[in-house]
Order: structure tokens, then sequence, then C-alpha cells
């Protein structure tokens, strides 16, 4: 059956043990999900939960009232529906035993009330996103009203052993696969690709659709760049320091700015610069000629370590991150030739990699070379040993 019913009813009858079904996996940590409240207090619509109960009901007519007597068990949705009660426990809190103290911020509210937001599973950004929401509101207004005067569809099962009801779970989750980091990366940032294939025009820019990262970086040819290393080089660049894309930079990115009525972070990228940047990774490419040089600027650690350290040179000597990108172009042929890539294989495959993150140490060993050379350009030969085991 597919039922409507008010998010405050079907919190109302989620027991204390909801979340110990066989079937079901653990509450994970995700940010996405806890941008839910977002939905909730716009009161947009949150995907179907599938749900089975042990009561056996004849045939139903369809508006008629199904009411649920027997135990409910979330076959689909466990995640939303432990956000959802997150929320619910959060909200009923601020709106009885919770004393606002205008003369402080959310974030200082949220310290005060630290341990009792941890018993109510509430994140802090949550709680201040939920207070902020409820300082809003009008006398004759409420919290309450969000989840009395919300509603959510529902897809209800009865009559299923628990055999059928794995059968059913593996079925709804066959499809469920984790999407790749760059590929979701790639998708907060589509619609500056346009922009860096402009700026480099005789190059092909692969996604991570077409070609994995891994595959690029063992199989590049000159001229070629993957858009999710280019990404993370730029975002590297703006950040004065090497960074990592993983869940937590894609989460961070996706909800920048908390507020989808509001330009995000992303809308803020400084687009002379990307020009900027995308030029002087060609230029640079088109210095590295030999098959070592090719290979070696098809790494993802190198770009981020690279263009980081052009990044921290820049803020360092307090000029722009397009002033940092001009100062390194005027260098690239002393760059070049100073890299002494020999090396840096003889060093970077000399390490015990059942011992060292093999990437952290690329990333750092290039970001720390380039950076001794922007600070002193005349630099004869880079000592990669130095750098990779200092």
């Amino acid at each position: 059956m597919l039922c409507r019913t008010t998010l405050k009813d079907y919190v109302s009858s989620l027991g204390g043990d909801f979340q110990d079904y066989f079937v079901q996996r653990a509450i994970v940590t995700n940010k996405f999900l806890d941008q839910l409240w977002e939905t909730v207090s716009r009161k947009r619509h949150i995907p179907t939960i599938v749900l089975v109960t042990n009561d056996q009901k004849s045939e139903l007519q369809i508006g008629e009232e199904f009411q649920i007597n027997g135990e409910i068990k979330i076959l689909d949705g466990l995640q939303r529906s432990a956000r959802l009660h997150a929320i619910w426990n959060t909200l009923v809190f601020l709106e009885t035993e919770f004393e606002d103290d205008l003369e402080l911020n959310g974030a200082r509210l949220a310290r005060k009330h630290s341990s009792r937001l941890k018993e109510l599973d509430c994140a802090p950004s949550l709680f201040v996103k939920m207070l902020s929401t409820k300082r809003t509101l009008q006398k004759s207004e409420s919290l309450y009203d969000f989840f009395n005067n919300n509603f959510i569809w529902l897809e209800v099962w009865v009559g299923l052993t628990e055999a059928e009801q794995v059968k059913k779970m593996l079925v709804l989750n066959a499809g469920h696969k984790t999407v790749n980091i760059k590929h979701q990366i790639e998708l907060l940032f589509i619609e500056y690709l346009p922009l860096l294939k402009e700026a480099i025009p005789n190059a092909t820019v692969y996604r991570e659709r077409d070609v994995s990262s891994q595959s690029y970086s063992k199989n590049r040819r000159p001229n070629d760049f993957h858009f999710a290393h280019l990404i993370s080089a730029f975002e590297s660049l703006n950040s004065a320091k090497p960074i990592t894309t993983n869940s937590e930079f894609s989460a961070a990115k996706s909800f920048a700015s908390g507020d989808e009525t509001e330009s995000d972070e992303l809308s803020r990228v400084d687009l002379e610069t990307m020009q900027k940047f995308a030029h002087t990774i060609s230029e640079l490419d088109s210095h590295l000629s030999d098959r070592i040089g090719v290979t070696w600027l098809g790494r993802e650690v190198v770009l981020v370590g690279l263009f980081a350290a052009i990044g921290k040179h820049a803020k360092d000597n307090y000029v722009s991150a397009l002033s940092g990108l001009e100062h390194f172009e005027s260098h690239i042929g002393e760059y070049v030739g100073s890299l002494n890539l020999s090396e840096f294989e003889e060093v970077r495959n000399s390490l015990d990699l059942s011992k060292v993150n093999i990437g952290a140490k690329n990333k750092k060993a290039v970001y720390e070379a380039t950076l001794e050379f922007l600070d002193a350009p005349s630099l004869e030969k880079f000592d990669w040993r130095k750098h990779f085991e200092g």
C-alpha cells in the first residue's frame, strides 16, 4: 500500500528500537543526510520510505485510512528515518525545555547544551539551523508546524515472511552503489568544465565516467588532462595547501552555504584565476615533453602539491593566486630544468609501501620542493631525497 501521513505521525510511530531491524545496516555518518532539515523546513519532498508490518490487513480501498497497530520495521529509508527522529527530538527540546538567550549566537548555545544535544543525536550544526528557524517564527507559529503540516509517503508491505523481507531489501538495494568520489566532485564543478576546455583549446579533458583517474594516470599523453585532477589542483591553489578530495571535501562543497537560495561557495570561483590556472598547467605540460615528465604530470598528488605551493607562496607574499600563477609561469623553464625527475622516480620507488602513505608522501614532497623553488628560482636541482625522507 502507498500511504501518506504527517511527519509527526510517522516519527511518533517509530519505536525506541527501530534501528535494530536485522536486515538493516547501522546508522552511518553522512553529511548529505545531515542536511535533511533544509528539506523539512521548506516542506519539500522526502523520498518514499518502505516499511513492513506484521498487521494482516484485508484489501483496502483507495483513500481509506490505514491504521497500523502492529510492529513497524523499516525496509528502506533507515538513514532518513534516523535523521527525522533526531530532528523531531531536537524540535521537542527547543519547544519545551530550551530557554533562548538572544545575546548568544547559535554556536555558543550549541556548546552550552552540548551534552543534551549528544543525547538527542543532534549535530551542533543542525541545532544552530533549527534555532535560527525558530527565531524567525511569528508568535502564533511553532516548530511543531513543520511536522504537523508536513507529509511523507510510505510504501507499506504486509504479510511478508522474514525470508521475503530479506529478498525485498536486497532488491531495493541492488542498484545502490557508492558514487565514485571523483565523479561526485566533477558534478559539483561541472559548470566550469566548458571554461577549462576553452582555456586549453587543444587539450583533451577526460571525466571520470569516460576514463577513471587511475587509468588516465597510467596512460597519459601530452595535452591530456583529467577533470577531477584539475579541480583538486585548483582548489589546492585557492586553499594554499594540499587538499584531499574525499567524501568530506565533497560534502563541504555541496553544502558550503547551508542555504539553497543563496549563492554557494562554488559561485565565488574567480573565473580569471581559473583561466590563468588552465593556461599555466598547459604551459607546464608543453615543457614536459619526455615520457617521464608526461607521466609525472598525470598524477593528481603532483598537481595538488605543485599548485598548493603556488598558492602558499602567493599568500605568504600577500599577493593573489592570479599573481602567484604569473610568477610561476615566468619561471617555468627554470622549474622544469630543476625538476630532476629521474631522482624523483628513484626515491619514490624506493619507499616501503607498507610503512608510508605513498600518495601523501608524493604530495608533500612536490609541495615542499616547489615552495623551495619559488622562494629561490635559481635553484639548480631539486633534492628529492631530502623532500621525501625529511
